[in-house]
């Protein structure tokens, strides 16, 4: 008897598209039912993207269909670049993975920064957990208090490395509000700029975001330990009505669009994700899931006993604002690197 073979073959591709399509075609429940999932993390352990990120799965996992178990996982590298490529590049497309990383990552796609092997609009939006603005700060026994403090006098500036917004906001008031501060690269993550800060290794920071800032330090009224140079957002902090926007310094039309550019992701500020292609209804899953997160009464406690500031803003919202960010006209891209980045 002659086997054919062709027909085997045939048959056993067949059987491999069915079991494919069953997983595809499985309910987000039937998906998720005695799942672990991972959260990556693209920072350090001591930064407000780990504390929400954290903050988070402790309480989404029971909205998510199935009650899947959450492990979060610390990626830091290049100010957060490192774990976004591999939430696109190389972690499964399956649904079975989350992230939160620097609110910046489409502001590096659309300035080409060195390392970008990602697109941003290719993730699955889920949401984020407030939106809160930036602040460039020096400690404060620094004589530097305000801008025009700092263009006077130079004042140092620590930072994980020449690239993202610890470095980059510095530099592009450098370039364009005459300021001089002087870009102290190398530190490990936030709370070692931090650190240095308060031995007088470095005079400030140059990015802060406002809600982790009050977390941090609940007694910021009565015990101040920075000064605020400028806050960058596209409307100020109700805390803060005395320290300028960013984009209210701008002096021509070319600053104002590039400030404005820089200051969209105040909105996005801590973001949470999954992976590209995930099947459609499980990302809807997500969102609903982190929807009903927002409103949970003891996640809303634990909001509370953390000094967190809430304020969510949805995937659908995230994912457009990440789409005018990439969007962006070229020529405005085009300044917006320039200025971000170290002089040549």
């Amino acid at each position: 008897m002659h086997r054919n073979h062709w027909g085997t073959a045939s048959l056993a591709a067949v059987g491999m598209i069915a079991l494919a399509c069953g997983a595809s075609a499985q309910t987000p429940e039937a998906f998720y039912k005695g799942r672990t999932m991972e959260m990556i993390v693209g920072s350090d352990a001591a930064t407000e993207y780990t504390r929400d990120a954290r903050l988070l799965i402790a309480h989404m996992a029971r909205h998510i269909p199935g009650s899947p178990t959450i492990i979060l996982k610390n990626m830091p590298g290049a100010s957060g670049i490192k774990s976004a490529n591999y939430l696109h590049r190389i972690a499964p497309r399956d649904g079975s993975v989350l992230g939160s990383f620097n609110k910046s990552m489409p502001l590096y796609e659309a300035s080409k920064l060195q390392g970008v092997e990602f697109k941003s609009v290719e993730f699955g939006w889920i949401g984020s957990m407030s939106h809160t603005n930036s602040l460039v700060v020096t400690w404060r026994t620094s004589p530097v208090k305000t801008v025009d403090d700092a263009r006077r006098r130079e004042a140092t500036i620590g930072a994980v490395g020449l690239s993202g917004t610890m470095a980059g906001y510095p530099f592009l008031m450098n370039a364009t509000l005459g300021t001089k501060f002087k870009i102290i690269a190398g530190y490990t993550g936030s709370a070692a700029v931090n650190l240095a800060m308060e031995r007088g290794e470095v005079e400030g920071r140059g990015t802060y975001s406002w809600d982790f800032f009050k977390s941090d330090n609940v007694d910021w009224k009565t015990n101040p330990k920075m000064n605020f140079l400028v806050q960058i957002g596209l409307e100020k902090e109700a805390d803060l009505p005395d320290v300028p926007l960013l984009i209210d310094l701008a002096e021509t039309d070319t600053q104002r669009a590039v400030f404005e550019l820089i200051s969209i992701d105040s909105m996005i500020a801590r973001p949470f994700v999954t992976t590209p292609g995930v099947p459609p209804e499980r990302l809807a899953a997500l969102r609903a899931a982190f929807d009903r997160t927002m409103t949970d009464p003891d996640f809303l406690k634990d909001v509370d006993k953390m000094q967190v500031t809430l304020g969510a803003v949805p995937g659908d919202r995230v994912a457009a604002l990440v789409r005018r960010i990439v969007d962006t006209p070229p020529d405005v891209i085009d300044t917006a690197n320039r200025w971000l980045s170290p002089p040549k």
